[in-house]
């Protein structure tokens, strides 16, 4: 494996965008250069290290869930502009986040959403569903939500009320990527479902995809890229028939993250120190 940039220990989350790639080891956040392999940035922000922390970033800030807690950074020097506390303890901390041009959707355990305002850090609370979203995608004037009882939401985001709902599994609905109007989902009993967004409508499935619990992480030469991190495996579909292509066989761990950009395949995993780079080709 070749690596972008190699780094004190695990990165914990990472978010791939544009030039750069901003992510999370220990108590640091940084921020890499693709083009030079370098560090551009990086500050201290947390007191201690945290495996559960989630990072997202637009061109101007970097948003990063610490248990209960919402960060807001500046991009330029990932000075803090507003900490709050969404949650109070376990039953209440936040799973899964997303944005869009106007507000941070922050799902909290146990099915509620609250959506802050990018401006003025107002917040609003829903209750969504009886279950945890770990996954939350914006799709046109939606948002999409899969929960860990298997259910695939379609919420309209400026009511956020649910307009239509899909059931696709027993068990979490944890990795979504969407490629037009075309949804790819991720179940932890191992299926991989396409979906029409447009009908809102199952159009072909896979079971057994990998042996374990894996995720939808971009799509290369009209292929669909999974990577299964407690497999060690990365596998190329066929993006109409869900067919299987090729596998690629290599070190991972229990969890991770992954962009697909052109050939490359940029991943972090628990035994990767950095960000390492995979061809597909």
């Amino acid at each position: 494996m070749d690596y972008l940039i190699e780094l004190e220990s695990a990165v914990s989350d990472a978010c791939f965008k544009n030039r750069y790639v901003y992510c999370i080891c220990k108590k640091a956040v940084y921020k890499i250069d693709k083009e030079t392999k370098t560090i551009s940035y990086k500050k201290e922000i947390f007191e201690k290290d945290g495996l559960a922390r989630i990072l997202i970033a637009d061109e101007n800030r970097i948003f990063i869930s610490d248990f209960c807690t919402l960060y807001v950074l500046n991009e330029e020097n990932f000075e803090i502009v507003v900490k709050m506390k969404l949650g109070e303890d376990l039953s209440s901390d936040i799973c899964g986040m997303t944005i869009d041009d106007k507000k941070i959707y922050c799902s909290i355990r146990n099915g509620k959403i609250i959506t802050v305002d990018k401006n003025s850090f107002g917040k609003n609370e829903y209750d969504i569903s009886g279950a945890s979203m770990w996954r939350l995608k914006v799709y046109d004037k939606y948002l999409l939500c899969g929960t860990v009882d298997g259910q695939l939401l379609l919420l309209d985001r400026n009511t956020m009320s649910a307009e239509k709902k899909l059931i696709l599994s027993k068990q979490n609905v944890r990795s979504l990527y969407v490629n037009g109007t075309i949804l790819y989902a991720a179940c932890q009993d191992k299926k991989l479902f396409k979906i029409d967004l447009s009908e809102f409508e199952i159009i072909e499935f896979q079971k057994n995809v990998h042996k374990k619990m894996f995720d939808c992480v971009g799509s290369f030469d009209d292929m669909l890229v999974t990577v299964s991190y407690p497999c060690s495996e990365i596998a190329l579909w066929d993006m109409n028939t869900l067919e299987k292509r090729k596998e690629i066989k290599t070190p991972l761990s229990l969890s991770g993250n992954a962009c697909v950009e052109e050939n490359k395949l940029y991943i972090t995993s628990r035994n990767i120190y950095g960000v390492g780079i995979i061809y597909l080709n």
